[in-house]
């Protein structure tokens, strides 16, 4: 006779049939489950509601037979909290946002403009307005918008999500990644930052990609009172004295 290995586990063919239901019967010998076979691989616990449990003993699985103690609903809001137990997700407080003002709106400006190098910022600048330059309907994250109107300390801008004009301060104001990236095509390069490993910064002439809308104006100002002090001083060398 040849030798056959000795079974470790349950057989499938001696599994409860309705369980749930507190009346389960074993599938091959048609008697109350756990048969005397079923027995011999089973150990027997006890569920929190007080109805039986059997678990595998050289297995992961195991059986209810009472009636089920929780319905659908209770499983599903049970692993609903074991995931976020585990996972915890923080979502943006969009029901705490109140509700928008009333703004005016308006199409899309039909300018562009890319900026170049530092303080060349004009209306058709797109823009990403920082948390805290719109009022709290629009929510506290960043937004695209384009400038329609440069100023100090606010400017007037297209808010590019619903078409709404808004005047907001130019230091919240910072010019979009995009605008950078034409820019240094423009200019010929294929990238702003310092070669190497590790943290990456800007190179020294590409610094403005960074700058608020409040700098770029601040660095206009500053080199059109440079230009206009170096006029006056070369008048004052070819004045004639009377």
């Amino acid at each position: 006779m040849d030798w056959q290995p000795p079974i470790t586990r349950l057989p499938d063919a001696h599994l409860p049939l309705g369980v749930g239901t507190g009346q389960a019967t074993c599938r091959a010998c048609a008697t109350a489950w756990p048969c005397e076979t079923a027995g011999e691989h089973l150990r027997e616990g006890r569920c929190v509601c007080g109805s039986a449990s059997w678990w595998e003993k050289r297995g992961p699985r195991n059986w209810h037979v009472g009636p089920s103690c929780y319905t659908a609903a209770d499983v599903i809001r049970a692993e609903a909290a074991e995931l976020s137990a585990a996972r915890p997700v923080h979502y943006p407080p969009s029901h705490f946002y109140p509700p928008k003002p009333r703004r005016r709106r308006r199409q899309e400006p039909p300018y562009e403009h890319t900026p170049a190098g530092p303080g060349d910022v004009q209306p058709g600048t797109w823009v990403w307005v920082s948390p805290g330059g719109l009022h709290p309907g629009w929510g506290d994250i960043h937004l695209l918008a384009m400038v329609t109107r440069l100023g100090a300390p606010k400017c007037e801008l297209w808010l590019h999500i619903d078409g709404t004009v808004h005047d907001v301060r130019a230091d919240l104001l910072i010019l979009d990644g995009s605008v950078a990236r034409q820019a240094a095509r423009a200019a010929g390069l294929t990238t702003l930052r310092e070669p190497g490993w590790g943290r990456r910064p800007l190179l020294a002439e590409w610094k403005w990609v960074d700058w608020t809308i409040a700098e770029h104006l601040a660095h206009r100002e500053q080199q059109a009172g440079a230009a206009a002090a170096e006029e006056v001083v070369q008048e004052s060398l070819f004045s004639v004295q009377a």
